[in-house]
């Protein structure tokens, strides 16, 4: 049982202090962060103007969204992050960061235009027809929003595949949080605790998604109740 513990402390230090592990996880954990804030931010603004396209009215315009929308969630994440590091930005490490967040984003970005329009064909039932009339004039102010708060979980559900997905940032040698807890656990050889404490990184994350999005969720409902 003592050498049992010993082996549990001695692969805490080894994995998570010794040779300065805990700030090369921390500044790891810094990178993850901002790739998803990147990815986010582009899924969300590049998603719900897709969507608006597809809402169009001219046939040309709707065809051109509902063709976007499904090329971004076609093509897989890692194919457009190799296409966008090696054929665009080059490879420095900031244009990795920044490389991994747009693929990850875009492909988020195809996601939510389908979720979003999925929502909003629902919500135009529920407008007036004076707001129904003039769809194009609402679209972001009243009809996106609601559409959000009806597909809240879908679009939560989203956001934590996003975060999933920037454990492939490593394949363009980028330092996220799953790339430098491999190489830690294969220098201590301690690789069971390593790929262990990396899940656990990942669900304290993903707890924090869900709690982000319970803060979102209501705020949400109080403004569309207003307005409504």
């Amino acid at each position: 049982m003592k050498g049992f513990i010993n082996n549990i402390f001695n692969a805490i230090s080894d994995n998570l202090i010794s040779g300065g592990a805990y700030y090369l996880i921390a500044k790891a954990a810094v990178v993850t962060v901002l790739i998803v804030i990147i990815a986010w931010i582009i899924a969300f603004t590049a998603g719900v103007g897709i969507s608006y396209l597809k809402s169009y009215e001219k046939k040309v315009v709707s065809r051109l969204g509902r063709a976007l929308s499904f090329i971004l969630r076609s093509v897989p994440v890692l194919i457009s992050i190799w296409l966008l590091h090696y054929c665009v930005f080059g490879s420095s490490t900031l244009s990795g960061i920044i490389t991994a967040g747009l693929s990850i984003g875009l492909y988020g970005a195809g996601h939510l235009s389908e979720i979003i329009s999925e929502s909003v064909k629902k919500t135009q039932e529920r407008l007036s027809g004076g707001i129904k009339g003039k769809l194009e004039k609402y679209y972001f102010r009243m009809v996106v929003p609601q559409a959000m708060e009806d597909s809240m979980f879908q679009i939560k559900r989203l956001a934590i595949q996003l975060l999933q997905w920037t454990t492939v940032a490593g394949y363009i040698s980028v330092n996220d949080l799953t790339s430098v807890m491999y190489g830690i656990g294969h220098r201590t050889m301690y690789p069971f605790f390593s790929i262990t404490f990396t899940g656990i990184l990942y669900m304290l994350i993903t707890i924090l998604i869900e709690w982000i999005f319970k803060i979102l969720e209501k705020k949400l409902k109080e403004s569309n109740d207003k307005k409504m």
